[in-house]
């Protein structure tokens, strides 16, 4: 087994022939000074921070105005059944349609939607389903949005700086959580719609961003006609299956976001019980993003020592002891410290598991894989999101942690002890033979 996360620094075959020449008559332009690259960071990021804020603050209006967790699973539901239903096609078109005018597109989408959520509320109507269609709507061109942008990285950096490129995204991700969180809580408090304006006004600055940027966001398109819809989504999850060490750990990580939503609702649920504000879940899940933002920093130091299999076993062992008791506290400082560990170890995740897969997918299939790993995870964020709130309602928060806990005890004796998932360095050696 290999003891260490292996990066390849040649071009993968499918890459740009432009990009490929440049990266070889020349040295790469440092990060901090490519300007397509830092356009491309912060108007993704601005555009997820405004989503951020938005989907802080649907499950907050819901609980706050009826009281029920069922309630504010079913608009949690709703947020991450796109994931879901949307992912698989999202990638194809992906890989398929112009990355530029798709995230464009998202960002247009997304302001008409928003937009109506605050309207609604500032009118001081309040109607559930309106908020299912919204959060549904939102969440899913941000699947694409997210999808086309994390499949344009490797056309505007050099293949040698993906690692440092996909720190810096995981790291952005973590301090959007930190901000996002809190942040929609907080403007929640102040007034009901403002986290749907800010969203607006967030994905107005992103698309103007996104218009300076000069790279290409695609390859180079083979000439002659393309393959149906469907049989490109299918090529991706062939792909994927044939991927035995990729595909377990999918399904690993897809159990850990069940169980993550399930801790997210249990949050709002524990915050909401004790009478405290709603500024305090803010708090407490902006505590998670400062512990993303360190497991995003401490990425490239840990996968320089330790194995994607290393990482997932000893990741998953912390998460035994935290993720229980994160459900059974009830004092919010132990709430922040436990989220804080919980998303430390769920950057590293991220990291580890987004450059292997990256660099062992073909660019023409990259929309497509994504698609796939996120269609697995999102389904079980939805599970998470139903069947939680429906346990807490009828069961409470002690059975609920009790539960949680012993999922995420046989998520890691599946890692620990699993042949497949143990195989990582085998399956390197065979990642990049072609699909049949």
């Amino acid at each position: 087994m290999s003891e260490r996360l292996e990066v390849s620094e040649t071009v993968p075959p499918s890459a740009d022939a432009a990009d490929a020449a440049d990266t070889a008559t020349s040295p790469p332009v440092p990060l901090r000074r490519n300007a397509d690259f830092i356009r491309l960071w912060v108007s993704a990021g601005v555009s997820r921070l405004g989503t951020s804020l938005t989907m802080a603050a649907f499950p907050l209006l819901v609980l706050w105005h009826t009281g029920s967790a069922a309630a504010t699973g079913l608009v949690t539901f709703a947020a991450a059944l796109p994931g879901f239903l949307v992912q698989l096609p999202s990638g194809a078109l992906v890989d398929r349609l112009d990355r530029r005018k798709l995230m464009i597109g998202c960002d247009v989408v997304g302001v008409l939607v928003v937009s109506s959520v605050a309207a609604t509320e500032v009118a001081g109507r309040f109607w559930l389903p309106h908020l299912m269609a919204a959060a549904f709507l939102l969440a899913s061109v941000t699947i694409v949005y997210q999808l086309s942008e994390r499949a344009t990285v490797r056309h505007v950096v050099s293949p040698g700086q993906l690692p440092a490129a996909l720190s810096q995204n995981e790291a952005r991700g973590a301090a959007i959580g930190l901000l996002g969180q809190p942040g929609g809580s907080a403007l929640f408090t102040l007034a009901r719609w403002l986290p749907f304006a800010a969203n607006a006004l967030a994905a107005l600055v992103a698309l103007v961003l996104l218009l300076f940027i000069r790279r290409r966001f695609t390859a180079e398109q083979a000439p002659g006609p393309r393959e149906p819809l469907r049989a490109e989504v299918t090529a991706g999850v062939r792909w994927l299956w044939q991927r035995r060490f990729l595909r377990t750990m999918v399904g690993i990580f897809a159990g850990s976001n069940l169980v993550f939503q399930v801790l997210l609702l249990s949050v709002m649920v524990i915050v909401h019980d004790g009478g405290h504000s709603p500024a305090i879940v803010g708090l407490v899940v902006g505590a998670g993003g400062v512990g993303g933002v360190l497991g995003a920093l401490c990425a490239s130091w840990w996968l320089r020592r330790a194995s994607l299999y290393r990482t997932v076993v000893t990741g998953f062992a912390v998460w035994t002891v935290l993720v229980p008791l994160s459900v059974l506290a009830r004092s919010p400082l132990v709430l922040i410290g436990t989220l804080a560990g919980i998303s430390f170890v769920a950057s590293l995740f991220n990291v580890a598991g987004g450059i292997y897969q990256m660099r062992v997918t073909p660019d023409e299939l990259q929309g497509r894989v994504n698609g796939a790993t996120g269609a697995l995870s999102s389904a079980a964020s939805a599970i998470g999101a139903l069947g939680g709130g429906w346990l807490l309602d009828r069961a409470g928060l002690t059975a609920t942690g009790v539960g949680v806990g012993v999922i995420v005890l046989l998520l890691t004796v599946t890692a620990a002890v699993s042949p497949v998932a143990r195989s990582e360095g085998r399956e390197r050696q065979t990642a990049d033979t072609p699909v049949t």
